[in-house]
């Protein structure tokens, strides 16, 4: 026989809408807002791995100064690895925005064609997805490259390069602004005035680890270096453009489910603070069930079903919304960013879990603790609505206050159960709100330090050195601490004339260099530490001795003298392989391998925060929302726990107005001086998250979150009460004071 006092649980729910649509729409809100963001996820990372077995990715690559010999290749070959040519030139579309491209692939980084046709004639040019959509370019369009025109007869995605970096260590996409191409053999030659990077990729003929592979590609760059000069290698394990968006997924995942976690937990506090509140409503009704012979085990079942019906009709409901249409709005993020095949959405069994099976158990634990311990009086407590056992005498004397201020204090001190809910909710809506305002400033400012670091307005790497070229020389090496995983990190070897003011740098001795204060930071280094490095594709592990520090740097990189670098690496005093100036040189194409401009080199981060801005917003939102949800349910509790005190205050004459200070106003007071007082805390906890999200990047981001963030927030915190004080003043005014008064005996 089914139990008769559930038949209630359905009128609570549709008599009370204002109590528990809140924060059922609060939890759809998070489900929908969390199985999005895996269900996209999912579905790209199976993309991403479709992709690179379809299209044969590389195991590795290098390029070399000049195309490799038959008689070397043959060489390299012997060594279990297939190599193939993968030459590319870099070209301009319109303005700063500018391509790179390669010959069209047959048996090595196979394009994927989401639409259309490779190139197959010389004035015919297929287009990275990315790329296109950003810049409206469609199938059979014409586009103007290098002031030559070609028919877009496809649009691809790369396996190579499903990351699309300018350079392979950059922070982030050059969304729009840059991308591939693919020509013919035919079309790719009409660009000899374009130098020509010479990169080989290969195949390995045996699955190796990622340890197995490094050391494979230092064996081929040993090989190649006996007849050529190898200027660059990576093997796919460290090649960013390849893996960027899985190490961007494993970082993103934790954070991600641990966020969800955080909130529902949240959620289920204050479900719990309302069935509590509701217990205390019912205690007479309590007390007549447990006298009339029902166990408190019938009555724990009773008012656990509303949460858990709560939770459940959440769940259904978010999940519905996210694969019905909100994924899309992620799913277009990663097409932002990233280049992949035609999306095909997944069922996640991961979005499953963590967005129904996590949020029933957390329900599940809070409110069954919370409504246990309630149980815990006696049918005689219920009945008399008496479930307080302290002391009279440990209660605070309020006998000096006015009867206002009394009556605000015993409505804080009555609520403090549901007062701890309510900060806790607002300590994690803050965090979400300022860790929504801050992330665009702390880009800006990572940003503005990039362009000051970088002293010269171009940076030319080269094969040999040119005459007639008057500009400052360098040695500049990407070389790997061999005790920090081999994290990559640049060198400079600098002459004592050189832009870059490095305090100290003409006394330093040959093992001796001054490092950044990113690279002190970020690895945890002090002055006088040593540090081993690894030569460029070499085994060779030179120490070297910090001396001191550049401040104000926040990359990775370690400064020395020319002449000293030049001895570290076995180089004659005058050796050279870069020319840095403020003008534009004119370096010959046969002799140029890289330009570097630090005018398209501070762009691409004012690209990510334009394209990334719906992020932020969203961030905003959520913050907001939550913090509006958690003290609109607290808000509404209190009110309703006191309708009968509210009842009494307007017999006495107290106004509307009036009321609401006592009941709203106080609580208003109280959450932003705590606001206030929280704000080291929430610093220290919103830096500590960036550091962790961020350290997968090859920078040291410093979270300094402008003040004015924090101000911002305490204006959302006034404009939310100044909402929810209107909403419960016209609360207050529609109370009916005989229903009220009627029910003092229960």
């Amino acid at each position: 026989m089914k139990n008769p006092i559930n038949k209630r649980i359905g009128r609570q729910i549709v008599k009370n809408p204002g109590k528990f649509l809140p924060i059922i729409l609060a939890m759809v809100f998070v489900v929908v807002f969390a199985s999005s963001f895996f269900t996209s996820q999912d579905s790209a990372k199976a993309l991403y791995y479709e992709q690179i077995n379809k299209g044969k990715v590389e195991d590795g690559q290098f390029t070399t100064i000049y195309p490799i010999s038959k008689k070397l290749k043959t060489k390299l070959e012997k060594e279990k690895v297939d190599i193939y040519e993968n030459f590319n030139i870099e070209i301009s579309h319109i303005g700063d925005k500018k391509l790179k491209a390669f010959v069209n692939r047959k048996e090595i980084n196979i394009a994927q064609i989401l639409e259309g046709r490779l190139a197959n004639k010389n004035d015919e040019v297929a287009i990275s997805g990315n790329y296109a959509r950003a810049n409206n370019i469609k199938v059979q369009d014409w586009i103007n490259l290098n002031n030559n025109k070609f028919k877009v007869t496809g649009v691809i995605s790369l396996p190579d390069y499903s990351s699309i970096l300018r350079n392979r260590d950059d922070l982030v996409m050059d969304t729009g602004y840059y991308g591939t191409c693919l020509f013919n053999e035919d079309g790719f030659k009409l660009f000899k005035n374009v130098p020509i990077k010479y990169t080989y990729s290969y195949h390995t003929r045996d699955t190796l680890s990622k340890t197995e592979a490094s050391d494979k590609l230092k064996d081929l760059v040993k090989i190649a270096m006996t007849e050529n000069t190898v200027i660059d290698a990576v093997t796919r394990f460290d090649n960013h453009c390849i893996t960027y968006l899985i190490d961007d997924m494993d970082g993103d995942v934790p954070t991600m489910t641990t966020f969800m976690i955080i909130l529902f937990v949240a959620l289920a506090f204050v479900s719990a603070v309302q069935v509590k509140s509701l217990m205390e409503k019912e205690s007479s009704v309590i007390g007549t069930l447990l006298a009339s012979g029902y166990t408190k085990t019938e009555l724990l079942k009773n008012y656990m079903i509303t949460p858990v019906i709560m939770t459940l009709f959440a769940a259904i409901i978010g999940n519905i919304v996210s694969y019905s249409y909100a994924y899309k709005r992620y799913v277009a993020l990663y097409y932002q960013s990233f280049d992949l095949p035609k999306f095909k959405p997944v069922i996640s069994m991961r979005s499953f879990l963590i967005t129904c099976i996590v949020p029933l158990a957390i329900y599940i634990i809070i409110n069954f603790l919370v409504i246990s311990f309630k149980l815990r009086a006696t049918p005689l407590e219920f009945l008399r609505g008496n479930f307080k056992k302290e002391a009279r005498k440990s209660r605070l004397k309020l006998t000096k206050f006015d009867l206002m201020n009394k009556f605000k204090t015993r409505v804080l001190l009555d609520n403090k159960f549901n007062l701890v809910a309510l900060i806790f909710g607002v300590f994690l809506a803050n965090i979400v709100l300022i860790f929504g305002l801050s992330v665009k400033p702390i880009f800006e400012t990572y940003s503005q330090n990039l362009k000051d670091t970088m002293k010269y307005n171009y940076t030319y790497f080269i094969r040999t050195e040119q005459p007639n070229v008057q500009a400052d020389k360098s040695t500049i090496l990407n070389v790997e601490l061999a005790n920090k995983g081999n994290k990559k990190v640049q060198i400079y070897g600098l002459d004592n004339n050189s832009q870059y003011k490095i305090n100290k740098l003409h006394e330093l001795k040959t093992d001796e260099v001054i490092v950044s204060k990113g690279f002190l930071e970020r690895f945890s280094y002090k002055i006088h530490d040593t540090i081993k490095i690894t030569e460029p594709y070499d085994n060779k592990i030179l120490e070297l001795e910090i001396k001191g520090e550049d401040p104000g740097n926040n990359l990775y990189q370690i400064f020395t003298k020319r002449e000293n670098l030049n001895s570290l690496i076995g180089k004659n005093n005058e050796y050279f392989n870069a020319y840095q100036s403020d003008n534009k040189l004119d370096i010959s194409n046969s002799n140029l391998l890289t330009e570097i401009n630090k005018g398209e080199m501070t762009k691409f981060m004012e690209h990510f925060l334009d394209g990334f801005g719906v992020v932020f917003d969203m961030l905003l939102y959520i913050g907001v929302g939550f913090y509006l949800v958690m003290t609109i349910i607290i808000s509404n509790i209190i009110i309703d726990k006191s309708k009968l005190n509210i009842s009494y205050l307007k017999i006495f004459g107290y106004s509307d107005t009036e009321i609401t200070s006592i009941y709203v106003n106080a609580i208003f007071v109280i959450l932003v001086v705590l606001q206030l007082i929280m704000i080291p805390l929430i610093d220290k906890i919103i830096k500590f998250i960036i550091l962790i999200s961020m350290s997968k990047f090859d920078a040291y981001i410093i979270a300094d979150i402008p003040i004015e963030m924090y101000l911002k927030s305490v204006l959302y915190s006034v404009i939310i009460f100044a909402t929810i004080q209107v909403l419960q003043k016209i609360k207050i005014s529609k109370l009916d004071m005989v229903k009220e008064l009627k029910n003092i005996n229960g």
